[in-house]
C-alpha cells in the first residue's frame, strides 16, 4: 500500500493539474475555444510544458544541488525556495499566456484561478503546511463541477466528474497514509482549491 500512496503522490502531484484543467475545458466543454482540434493541442502541450515540466526540472534540480533534502519536500522548510520560485514562474506564464491573441478569457479566469490558489498555498506554507496535492486536484474537482453548470447544454464532463471525484479521494488518501499531512492540512488543502477554482468561473465566466 505504500508504494501504491507514493505512486499516486508522485504522479497526481500539484503542478500536473493545470494540465489535466485545461484537458477538460478545450476537449470535454463545446465551444470552449474557437481553436482547431491541432489548436488545442498544441495549447495543452504549452500548458504542459510551462505548468509542469518546467518547473518540475527546476524541483529536480534543487535536489541534485542539494538545496532541498529530498522531492517529497516533507519539512515544510525544503518549500520555501521550490514553492517561490513555482508562484513566480506561474505569475509570469499567466501573463504571457494572457496577452496572446488565442488566449480567450475563460482561460485567463481558469489560468489565474490556478495562480491564484498556488501562490495562496505557498504563502500559508510559510506558516502551515497545508495540501498543496489537496489544494490541486481540489481545484479541477471544482472546475470540472462549475463547467457542468455553466456550459451544462453542451459538454462530455461525467466521466472526468468521476475520475476528479475518485483522483480526489485517492491523492488525499495517499498523502495521509504516507504521513505527508494532517487531515486538517488536507481538509484546508481541499477547501482552499475546490472554493477559489469554483467561485471564480461562476462569477467571472
Amino acid at each position: 500500500m505504500k508504494l501504491l500512496a507514493q505512486i499516486v503522490s508522485t504522479v497526481f502531484q500539484p503542478l500536473l493539474m493545470p494540465s489535466l484543467v485545461f484537458y477538460t475545458y478545450l476537449f470535454h466543454v463545446d465551444n470552449s475555444s474557437n481553436l482547431t482540434e491541432k489548436g488545442r493541442s498544441t495549447v495543452l502541450l504549452l500548458i504542459f510544458l510551462t505548468t509542469c515540466v518546467i518547473p518540475v526540472f527546476i524541483v529536480l534540480l534543487f535536489r541534485f544541488t542539494k538545496v532541498i533534502k529530498d522531492l517529497h519536500m516533507k519539512e515544510r522548510r525544503d518549500r520555501y525556495l521550490p514553492f517561490a520560485f513555482i508562484s513566480v514562474f506561474y505569475i509570469l506564464v499567466t501573463y504571457l499566456m494572457s496577452r496572446q491573441v488565442w488566449f480567450s478569457s475563460s482561460m485567463a479566469v481558469i489560468m489565474i484561478s490556478m495562480t491564484t490558489v498556488v501562490i495562496s498555498t505557498n504563502l500559508i506554507t510559510y506558516f502551515w503546511k497545508i495540501s498543496a496535492h489537496a489544494a490541486g486536484v481540489a481545484g479541477w474537482l471544482g472546475f470540472i463541477i462549475v463547467f457542468t453548470r455553466i456550459y451544462s447544454s453542451g459538454n462530455t464532463l461525467f466521466w472526468p466528474l468521476v475520475i476528479a471525484v475518485i483522483l480526489t479521494g485517492i491523492v488525499i488518501w495517499s498523502r495521509l497514509y504516507l504521513n505527508a499531512h494532517k487531515p486538517s492540512e488536507s481538509l484546508a488543502g481541499f477547501v482552499l482549491g475546490f472554493l477559489v477554482c469554483f467561485s471564480s468561473v461562476l462569477l467571472f465566466v
